[in-house]
């Protein structure tokens, strides 16, 4: 028998911090372009940017990880029901979330009209272009192939740190092959597939591949695992400041001396940010353990983290409409760049704020709520005819 799978609250800490760390990619982006390049503020904002460009990678090693963990000590594993179980609750938010998106940008995009509505959807929910569905498309690729993967995983037993450490090299390539390949060739003379592939690389499950698998390791060793990061605390920490330092001046080193663009400097899919994020993602999974065990001590605390934690889902998917009010604001105020230093941190907790309350409000109201992941049902009204007619009767 299967044992009984046991809540990681250490993930719910996580995601709250990964959730946030997107609004502040999204945020500091919007106003980073305001600024001129190589201007001191210009710089500040691309570090920043390098540094929170982990929570792409984060998101899909925690993925992995609930997985495998909810599956992977079971002895009866069946594919069906969990497709079912897994697209169905997928497939409504991405589709509820892909029509809001077309009817939201109907309103404020010049030229959008009710005849090329459905042609813009189907086109969103085919490619998954539209705003950030990129990470329930790839989600939806690891729910088809997991079940091959739950067996590969139990089937080689032994050799796990050298699947470990492939999927790694294999990631480092595949990372350098975007950043010195896909992004430097003349796409008009080279095969389709090469076109395909640098037109939906970021919705496409191999290019993710490692942080599945690193995630799917961890969830078979788990206790271990946790054990050795908790035994060196220390080495970890150290570690991470070394990754960060050394991304940093990566980051300037290509904006400074090799004159690269914003968006190439601040790559998500560049070599550097896979020891990088690995690194920040160990570091929140070692906080968020500490976090687990003293959470009893102050429970206010811990019950804000779960909320927001359990509302990251929801999060995710509302930003857009956050980020644009957000925008609309810094817009027609016309403040000075100076006073964008002080209203980026506003900005970034107004929109987590917003973004985390809309989610929990949708996530109370009966079927709407699948759209934030959360099951909830209409209740029926209690038929008490028969317990009225037994009292009648015993009267």
């Amino acid at each position: 028998m299967g044992k009984t799978k046991k809540h990681l609250y250490e993930i719910d800490f996580m995601r709250a911090c990964i959730i946030f760390g997107v609004l502040v990619v999204h945020v500091t982006s919007f106003y980073n372009t305001f600024e001129p390049n190589f201007t001191r503020r210009n710089l500040f904002y691309e570090g920043l940017l390098s540094s929170f460009h982990f929570t792409r990678e984060s998101f899909m090693f925690i993925t992995g990880i609930v997985l495998f963990i909810t599956y992977c000590r079971k002895d009866v594993f069946q594919s069906r029901s969990f497709w079912k179980k897994r697209f169905l609750l997928i497939a409504i938010p991405y589709i509820g979330w892909n029509t809001l998106y077309m009817l939201f940008m109907k309103s404020y995009v010049p030229g959008f009209t009710w005849s090329s509505f459905l042609p813009k959807l189907g086109m969103g929910l085919l490619t998954g272009n539209e705003f950030y569905m990129y990470f329930l498309v790839v989600s939806m690729q690891l729910y088809l192939f997991f079940p091959l993967m739950l067996k590969a995983i139990k089937k080689i037993k032994k050799g796990h740190w050298w699947i470990f450490a492939g999927s790694f090299v294999l990631q480092l390539g595949l990372m350098a092959f975007n950043q010195y390949y896909l992004q430097n060739i003349p796409l008009s003379h080279v095969p389709v597939w090469i076109r395909w592939l640098d037109q939906y690389r970021d919705r496409f499950i191999l290019t993710y591949q490692f942080w599945f698998v690193a995630g799917a390791l961890l969830a078979v060793h788990y206790e271990q695992a946790k054990a050795f990061v908790v035994r060196h605390a220390r080495m970890v920490f150290t570690i991470f400041l070394i990754m960060l330092a050394l991304l940093l001046v990566h980051a300037g080193y290509d904006r400074m001396i090799l004159r690269e663009s914003d968006g190439m400097t601040t790559l998500v899919l560049q070599p550097i940010m896979v020891p990088y994020a690995l690194m920040v993602t160990v570091v929140l999974w070692l906080v968020g353990i500490k976090w687990s065990e003293a959470r009893e001590q102050n429970k206010k605390i811990s019950k804000v983290i779960t909320f927001f934690g359990n509302a990251s889902f929801g999060i995710f998917l509302i930003q857009p409409f956050t980020l644009h009010y957000d925008d609309d604001f810094i817009y027609a105020y016309h403040m000075s760049l100076t006073a964008h230093l002080f209203l980026l941190p506003l900005s970034i907790v107004g929109v987590y704020l917003v973004s985390a309350a809309l989610s929990w409000m949708i996530g109370k109201i009966p079927v709407l709520s699948y759209i934030v992941g959360k099951k909830v049902g209409i209740k029926r009204k209690r038929d008490y005819s028969g317990l009225l007619k037994g009292y009648s009767v015993i009267k």
